[in-house]
């Protein structure tokens, strides 16, 4: 696929490489690249497509190195099942997120978010509800080497994911940390 020719300098300063290293990698010289970045040559159908090909795969292999374990962040907050409403408006708000997992016996038994509770307010009768008479099912679990494309794809359906680690969970992974990444 190919993009403006802007977009060769912004990808490249996000792969953290060299306009001498994306030089030697597509097989032209630097001061082309250089040219290239400022604007002040169009290069050739072939060599734009060769440049963006190699940005493309590179892009590829770094985030096929990123896994859940440096993705996820390292604070789980969690709401037990009979604590109320108020509880996890309150938790929310005091650690900016949108979810959390609910819990019981140190056991993830399901989850609430903003949307939940938006998506139940007529059920609910008043603030001191139980978070388990309105909870959603549990996010799905992963192992810190999961792959991004993988959460990428479980992200898709579930608002996070839970990482863990000898049975007990370490970390949650949302869609806004996957959009760090970008």
């Amino acid at each position: 696929m190919l993009y403006e020719l802007t977009r060769i300098k912004q990808m490249r300063k996000k792969l953290d490489i060299t306009q001498t290293e994306l030089a030697k990698l597509a097989d032209v010289s630097q001061s082309l690249i250089a040219k290239i970045e400022k604007g002040n040559i169009e290069p050739s159908y072939s060599i734009a497509r060769k440049i963006f090909s190699i940005l493309d795969e590179q892009i590829a292999h770094k985030q096929k190195k990123i896994v859940a374990k440096n993705i996820s962040s390292n604070i789980l907050v969690a709401i037990k099942y009979n604590d109320s409403i108020a509880k996890a408006i309150q938790l929310m708000k005091k650690h900016a997120i949108s979810q959390m997992p609910v819990i019981k016996d140190n056991i993830i038994i399901g989850s609430i978010s903003e949307e939940t509770i938006i998506n139940n307010y007529d059920k609910i009768s008043n603030r001191t509800m139980a978070v388990e008479h309105v909870m959603d099912e549990p996010f799905p679990t992963i192992l810190s080497d999961t792959s991004i494309s993988l959460i990428r794809d479980i992200l898709k359906s579930y608002n996070a994911v839970i990482l863990m680690k000898s049975g007990r969970p370490i970390g949650i992974i949302t869609k806004a940390d996957l959009l760090k990444q970008l």
